[in-house]
């Protein structure tokens, strides 16, 4: 074979997933492209490789290619623009078209390979910056052009999700859609097609829009299939198979990940096999395997440590301290919300809203010991084996044995009420931005998705506290609910016991994971922006509701969970 006919074999098995086989072929026709003396086609070789490693995490390697294509531009550049030594010169041998043609595609390429790295290492405003470049820049092969700007927006959109910045790719995935609606021409817009949609559907599924990523897995997965890319077939699976287990189809989760992970772990898919693991724990912890759940999510965490992603190592750790909390060992379980808590810190991309949460799970590491100190059925005893903590496990019926003061109550109530002061801060930030949310079925999937879990836990460990002040406070705020603001072009001063709260910055609703993941709607009439509430004050001779709750909340956030307005009374 030509070797052009072998360029495109190796691009072949690349969209394959084949590529060693595809790197071995490459780095195998370059003596022959060097005794050619052709520049072209080693230029090829260097932009296959560049990708080939930017799919495989070899960062490395990308730099190296970039610098080689880079290196060959360089010097025909010079030759077009009259610097260059005669010499040099002198040994071009195609036409200055050809040569600016030459110029142009592959500075493209390069451009590409340099918005993939960047967002790789997790410099989105690079990766933006240089996208911007290659978008605007024009090309001899608009195909090509175009096949390059739509694979960086993919692969800066899932870096983006990888730092749980769903919110910031959201801009990205629009136009990718656009391009996906029209049907592929030939293999490679095959691939960016299967890509893309694999890609927007792993979004879907991570922003609780499960009904739409269904869709998208099946279409991908049937063309990977017919192609016979087992890979891509495999990561369909595992996408159908994040969408049941939010559905709570949980056999269903077991079969379909059982069914990806010979693929996934034959193609070496760190991130992918990871996935694989986090699933069997989950599925194993819901039949009550406790030991095998734990020995699921360490495979996990150490290809993340592998992979050098802190933030999904951090959410793995979280999932771990169930395991521990399980088994009664509330010490080890502290220590691994620590060690999240450390890897957060080392994150330049971690969010208000990972402390958040991360705050809450120790509170329920609190409230678990709590409740064991209470004679709590399911809490777990240190000394007992696997066998027996799967055992109390299974058949707990979530009751407790005492009531306050007996034994070491005293201590019980410490304890919870040291869980109160990191759930209830957490859930009232989270909870607020409830009512940022202009657009409805948005704001339903944080309501849902996001805050619930985290107010249904304060409530419940406010009950556990036996504080009917406490409780009080909590349904009257929850009774609020949301309230709207008006009209900004009046000027008229705002009563809050007509209308409602003032807006939030924009800049906290971009900040916001998970949520943004529709457009936003426009309120009709006068209403125009939702907020967070005002000050509540329920007792006409009391304060505020929750005031402390709301402070400790602004402080660790740096959220405006109350707006600065008069006090809203809740009495008639």
């Amino acid at each position: 074979m030509s070797i052009p006919d072998e360029l495109q074999r190796a691009r072949t098995l690349m969209f394959a997933a084949d590529e060693p086989a595809a790197k071995e072929l490459l780095l195998s026709l370059l003596p022959d492209i060097e005794a050619a003396d052709r520049d072209d086609l080693a230029l090829e070789v260097f932009a296959q490789l560049g990708e080939i490693y930017l799919i495989r995490s070899a960062n490395d390697g990308v730099r190296e290619c970039i610098q080689r294509i880079d290196d060959c531009l360089n010097v025909y550049l010079s030759i077009l623009a009259g610097t260059a030594p005669p010499a040099v010169a002198e040994k071009m041998t195609m036409t200055e078209a050809e040569a600016e043609r030459l110029v142009s595609r592959y500075s493209d390429r390069a451009q590409f390979l340099r918005a993939g790295v960047a967002a790789a290492l997790g410099d989105h405003e690079g990766a933006q910056t240089t996208l911007a470049e290659l978008v605007a820049g024009s090309s001899d092969l608009p195909h090509e052009h175009d096949y390059l700007i739509t694979h960086a927006r993919i692969r800066c959109a899932l870096a983006l999700c990888d730092d749980d910045l769903h919110v910031r790719s959201v801009p990205l995935w629009e136009p990718v859609l656009a391009t996906l609606a029209d049907e592929p021409a030939d293999e490679a817009a095959e691939y960016l097609w299967v890509t893309g949609a694999l890609g927007y559907a792993r979004f879907c599924n991570e922003t609780g829009r499960v009904a739409e990523a269904q869709p998208w897995t099946r279409r991908a997965g049937a063309r990977a299939e017919r192609r016979g890319w087992r890979l891509d077939s495999a990561r369909a699976q595992l996408e159908r198979a994040a969408g049941l287990w939010a559905d709570g189809d949980y056999p269903g989760t077991e079969e379909l990940v059982r069914q990806a992970y010979p693929a996934i772990a034959e193609h070496i898919r760190a991130h992918e096999v990871s996935r694989c693991w986090m699933y069997f724990g989950l599925t194993r912890l819901s039949a009550g395997g406790l030991q095998v759940a734990d020995e699921c999510w360490e495979h996990a965490e150490r290809h993340w440590r592998e992979l050098g992603k802190p933030l999904h190592v951090h959410r793995i750790l979280l999932q771990r301290s169930w395991i521990s909390i399980f088994r009664g060992r509330y010490d080890d379980a502290r220590a691994q919300v620590e060690q999240a808590r450390e890897l957060l810190n080392s994150s330049p991309r971690s969010s208000w809203l990972q402390y958040a949460r991360l705050d809450d799970h120790l509170g329920t590491v609190w409230r678990a010991e709590a409740l064991a100190d209470l004679g709590f059925d399911g809490a777990g005893n240190p000394q007992d084996t696997w066998e027996e903590a799967e055992e109390r496990y299974r058949r707990s019926r979530g009751i407790r044995h005492q009531q306050w003061g007996v034994g070491e109550n005293h201590t019980a109530m410490a304890k919870l009420q040291r869980a109160a002061d990191l759930k209830l801060p957490a859930a009232l930030a989270v909870d607020s931005m409830r009512y940022s949310i202009t657009d409805a079925d948005a704001r339903w999937r944080w309501a849902s998705g996001v805050a619930a879990p985290l107010l249904s836990s304060a409530f419940a460990v406010a009950w556990e506290l036996e504080d009917p002040v406490l409780v009080g406070e909590l349904i009257e705020y929850h009774s609020a609910r949301g309230v709207f603001s008006i009209d900004s072009s009046e000027d008229s001063p705002i009563d809050w016991a007509r209308v409602a709260t003032a807006p939030v910055p924009v800049a906290e609703i971009e900040e916001m994971a998970l949520v943004a993941a529709a457009p936003p709607s426009t309120l009709g009439g006068g209403l125009t922006r939702l907020g967070p509430l005002p000050p509540l004050q329920m007792d006409p001779g009391g304060g505020p509701v929750l005031v402390r709750y709301r402070e400790l909340a602004a402080s660790r956030y740096g959220l405006v969970v109350t707006a600065d307005e008069k006090t809203w009374s809740t009495w008639p």
